[in-house]
């Protein structure tokens, strides 16, 4: 595992602080975890007491027509140090 890891870090005002966070879904896909997504995001978040938008933020995506989240679009971005 002497690969950098080449996913996308963004800054954004949280809290009213700035903090870096990156997609659980692209951390996920990297790692290559061999779970589905969802049990892996849950199992981190008990194993490590993560607290909802102080240590990750959930996102929804648009369906696409701007007006309905798409359910399965759910995204959980955790921060980093």
């Amino acid at each position: 595992m002497n690969d950098l890891i080449n996913i996308k870090v963004i800054q954004k005002d949280f809290n009213g602080e700035k903090k870096r966070f990156v997609n659980a879904r692209e951390l996920h896909q990297w790692l290559g975890v061999g779970k589905f997504f969802a049990n892996w995001i849950k199992d981190r978040i008990e194993k490590y007491d993560f607290v909802e938008n102080l240590d990750y933020f959930v996102s929804i995506a648009n369906s696409g027509n701007g007006l309905k989240p798409n359910k399965t679009g759910r995204i959980v971005d955790s921060e980093i140090d």
